[in-house]
């Protein structure tokens, strides 16, 4: 909550977006377990491993294509 004071934001405004937040979540049922956590989390690595492949292969391609530039570090 300190910071949140240092923001200018009040203790009870806090309170009214968790509740808020927690009304809606109940509401959507988004219960989430641990087990619905873990197979989110692993969806999500396997996303990303597949966008970092996807971006090796386009500065590869790049890297090909444009034969006189040097590729770009990220």
């Amino acid at each position: 909550m300190a910071v949140a004071r240092k923001m200018g934001i009040s203790d009870s405004l806090i309170h009214a977006w968790r509740k808020s937040n927690d009304n809606r979540s109940a509401e959507a049922g988004e219960k989430k377990t641990d087990q619905n956590l873990q197979q989110e989390v692993e969806t999500l690595r396997k996303q990303l491993r597949q966008s970092e492949m996807e971006r090796e292969i386009l500065k590869k391609a790049l890297a090909i294509c444009s034969p006189g530039e040097e590729p770009r570090q990220t």
